[in-house]
């Protein structure tokens, strides 16, 4: 679960795993397939314009093989597609049927006030610096890391290291057009058979971007809670959040990103994992709990396969 975003999405974080590392030879594969719905048109403040209007598909497949001595190597990268989409109906149905306001700070003209299949990814702040960019496709970029368990147990750990390599369109958006660096820690604490928490943490230097105003570090955060309804199915809530990577010089869209969401695993086999996931920005509290969630993606919607060898 990430935020999908393309201006967080074009700079290294690193996906929230588990911090169970795979043995010697052993080796895992998987595929999964992201949707998100990107609506957010604040009023304009500090000189500054934003205009996101469009719906990211997002192919990802990821590889991982063990080491030995508790280490881990991975590589995943992305296939990307940005365009209207087919989601602002769904959404607008949605958001009446629980009550949603369509009309919030992120964009109070209304979501049904607009044009459907629109696609629009711009800002220009104060100074005439920006982006204006319509529909794209193509590679994103491709993640290489090292993970080493730490600890085991009722407590378990691992630290990561990562570099993200430019190998998607910069000026496109399909990727910051950088290389970066990155070191992580994952960690869980099991109460039980049943219930666990997980949390993670990064922090990241970033390459020169083609994106302009863009940060030259950050930091994610993350906190979840898995409930284990059996020995195949659980469920899990999280929150994740981001430093902002792009400065538009808009006071709404460059508060800080923060999504919640919540997942279901379903082990298939004993080496075969389903999950599914839905990812909510600030929204659904109209904003005024920004520590649960904020700025993002309207809706993100996420499918996966994981499979172990």
């Amino acid at each position: 679960m990430q935020n999908e975003r393309p201006f967080q999405r074009a700079f290294l974080h690193f996906e929230p795993v588990t911090p169970d590392v795979l043995t010697r030879a052993k080796s895992s594969f998987g595929l999964a397939f992201h949707v998100a719905n990107d609506l957010l048109i604040p009023n304009a403040s500090n000189g500054s314009q934003v205009e996101e209007d469009f719906e990211t598909g997002r192919a990802e497949i990821n590889y991982s093989r063990g080491l030995g001595q508790k280490l881990e190597v991975g590589v995943r990268t992305s296939l990307l597609v940005r365009d209207g989409g087919l989601l602002d109906g769904p959404i607008s149905f949605y958001h009446r049927v629980f009550g949603l306001a369509g009309n919030g700070q992120d964009n109070p003209t209304g979501r049904d006030n607009l044009p459907r299949g629109r696609d629009i990814l711009f800002f220009q702040d104060a100074g005439g610096n920006g982006v204006n960019q319509g529909g794209a496709s193509g590679l994103g970029d491709t993640l290489l890391e090292v993970r080493r368990q730490l600890s085991d147990g009722p407590f378990s750990s691992a630290l990561r290291v990562g570099v993200k390599i430019p190998t998607g369109n910069g000026t496109r958006i399909l990727g910051s057009g950088g290389t970066d660096f990155g070191i992580g820690l994952d960690a869980r604490r099991e109460f039980g058979s049943r219930f666990a928490l997980f949390g993670d943490a990064g922090a990241f230097l970033y390459g020169n971007s083609k994106i302009p105003n863009s940060s030259r570090s950050g930091v994610q955060a993350g906190l979840g809670f898995e409930f284990r309804a059996g020995n195949r199915d659980s469920f899990i809530a999280q929150i994740d959040a981001q430093s902002r990577t792009v400065r538009t010089g808009n006071s709404f869209a460059d508060r800080v990103p923060v999504l919640a969401s919540v997942g279901y695993k379903r082990r298939l086999s004993e080496r075969k994992t389903l999950f599914v996931s839905f990812s909510e920005n600030g929204d659904y509290v109209n904003y005024h709990a920004p520590y649960l969630s904020s700025i993002g993606p309207d809706l993100t919607l996420s499918i996966g396969l994981q499979v172990r060898r």
